[in-house]
């Protein structure tokens, strides 16, 4: 009897790779569980109760209220209540949707806004795998799970964290589409709609896709997308133009658009900008997102993930996918818009690329000076990341902590400093002590009325005291805030303050440096101090507010009446 032995024969590569993209998959589910898991633990240690002290999210809310209340889109916070043309609709439809179940401000929106950097991190994960690096997918899924600046965005009610997760599922639906695959298709349509009405910043993501489609030769899905993505656009565009709404090309070519004096851009000032937001996004907004670090000694290690990157960036161009054009267009978006508006948020939707492309270059360089160490190159690195913002990490969690414990015995604004804890506290005082409908000018008029229900409108980024009394006149305002928040205030509203102290009564005072709530008189021109003597405040002495700027002069008023100052 012959005995035949078997012979193996290596199976063709194509096959290969298909295994190789199968063999993974038993063991996907549970890494991809115990990633958000991770996720969800550290986000809920890390939690903030208080709100974001930016504003943004309170004009959010703002306009959630005004589709529930008014079924329009307006700005409720503005005595006027004009239409709203800033901000796209899908993150305040979706406030909306929560409010009406029942979801309340802040700690509920807060928890929906986990929900969302839960779905970013999952499709980081689904993304890679299908992208062909199923190897990869667990350690960038890991490492943009508890990198420390994601978990602080994770509790912000903003559109970030929504409009990356509406990314990452654009991109997972757009990879290895294919041209009858018209399921998949309205998946990526679908994701990629919502982000761009998200965000305005996801036109890169609109056109990436297209040239993708162009190049794929895609063209019936070409033209669906297009029959979509641009009435919609239109629309939205001929709404802001039609109601006057914020012009970000005027914007955009001021030197600093919180400071319009300053003038516009020139060529030298451009390349000025995009200079000075490579430096911020390579040596202070990269580490602080993914290390929760900052510092001049962090330059070396972020800008050596940018190059490893970039080079793991170019070896895919010889046939790119939606990531790979994506990733440059977005990154051109934020070196080209003005500095001031620079921040380690706006690198959520191109982290997870960064993070597998620099993976990817890594290994092509090991594989070259290094190759017994190509296989543990990028788990290395991965874990040498995860040590270094291990500190970090532990950090929010233990401030994360302390804060929901002082926020559950009781204390609203346990976390932000004394400056914020004055603001807020005028405008839950000012929601006694005002009467119905009184407009109040202040720094952060949105929070003001989230939390007072007095609309207001910010007093104006000029010292002239004739442009304050115009701006007053118009908004029908009565009363303004002079608050310590930043510099705008000292550097504007303080000399108006003082020039005419006599147009000025106080309504209450927290006490010396620190936040005044004060009604205005009226236009007063009879007593002006000379323009050098503009920034000493304390010089000035007003009256306490008449009878008619209070609701009543009961005790919810007088118990915490000022006295001149």
């Amino acid at each position: 009897m012959h005995v035949t032995e078997a012979v193996t024969h290596p199976a063709p590569a194509p096959v290969r790779r298909r295994i190789a993209r199968r063999l993974p998959a038993t063991r996907a589910a549970p890494l991809l569980a115990g990633v958000l898991l991770l996720h969800l633990v550290l986000a809920l240690l890390a939690f903030d109760p208080t709100p974001f002290t930016g504003g943004d999210n309170a004009g959010y809310v703002t306009l959630a209220r005004s589709l529930l209340e008014r079924r329009a889109y307006l700005d409720l916070y503005d005595p006027a209540a004009p239409p709203h043309s800033q901000y796209p609709p899908v993150f305040p439809a979706a406030l909306a949707v929560a409010l009406a179940a029942g979801i309340t401000p802040w700690v509920g929106l807060k928890l929906l806004v986990v929900g969302f950097s839960l779905v970013a991190v999952g499709f980081t994960f689904l993304w890679l795998r299908r992208h062909g690096w199923p190897g990869t997918a667990p350690w960038v899924a890991l490492l943009v799970a508890v990198s420390p600046g994601v978990l602080e965005q994770s509790h912000w009610v903003l559109s970030d964290v929504p409009f990356w997760a509406f990314t990452m599922v654009a991109l997972w639906a757009f990879e290895r589409l294919g041209p009858d695959d018209w399921r998949r298709f309205a998946v990526a349509v679908a994701a990629t709609v919502l982000a761009y009405f998200t965000r305005s910043a996801g036109l890169p993501l609109v056109v990436a896709a297209m040239l993708w489609l162009a190049l794929r030769r895609h063209w019936r899905q070409l033209a669906v997308f297009t029959l979509i993505i641009a009435p919609l656009a239109t629309l939205w565009w001929l709404r802001a133009r039609a109601l006057g709404g914020v012009d970000y090309v005027e914007q955009f070519l001021m030197v600093n658009p919180y400071a319009p004096e300053l003038g516009r851009i020139g060529p030298r000032e451009f390349l000025e900008r995009v200079i000075e937001n490579d430096r911020r996004y390579i040596g202070i907004h990269l580490p602080a997102l993914l290390l929760g670090l900052e510092g001049r000694l962090l330059l070396p290690l972020s800008g050596a993930i940018l190059l490893l990157a970039a080079l793991g960036w170019g070896g895919r161009m010889r046939r790119p996918g939606v990531p790979e054009l994506f990733l440059p267009l977005y990154a051109g978006l934020l070196l080209s818009w003005p500095h001031v508006w620079s921040g380690k948020r706006f690198l959520l939707p191109v982290l997870p690329a960064i993070l597998a492309y620099a993976g990817i270059g890594l290994c092509r360089v090991s594989r070259r000076f290094a190759p017994r160490l190509a296989r543990v190159a990028a788990p290395a690195g991965a874990l040498l990341v995860l040590a270094a913002a291990a500190p970090a990490v532990h950090e929010a969690a233990v401030t994360g902590v302390e804060c929901t414990r002082l926020y559950a015995l009781g204390e609203r604004y346990p976390c932000v400093d004394q400056d914020w804890r004055d603001y807020f506290e005028l405008a839950e005082w000012a929601r006694r002590a005002l009467p119905d409908g009184a407009v109040v000018l202040s720094r952060k008029p949105r929070l003001f009325y989230l939390i007072s229900g007095h609309p207001g409108r910010v007093y104006p980024f000029s010292a002239d005291p004739d442009t304050f009394f115009a701006a007053a006149r118009d908004a029908g305002a009565r009363y303004v805030v002079m608050d310590y928040l930043d510099l705008l205030g000292l550097r504007y509203l303080a000399p108006v303050l003082v020039r005419r102290a006599a147009s000025f009564c106080v309504m209450r005072s927290l006490g010396p440096t620190r936040a005044v709530l004060f009604g205005i008189l009226g236009d007063s021109t009879d007593v002006q101090s000379p323009p050098g003597e503009s920034e000493a405040k304390e010089d000035a002495v007003y009256a306490i507010c008449p009878d008619e700027f209070w609701r009543d002069r009961g005790p919810s008023a007088d118990e915490d009446a000022p006295g001149p100052q």
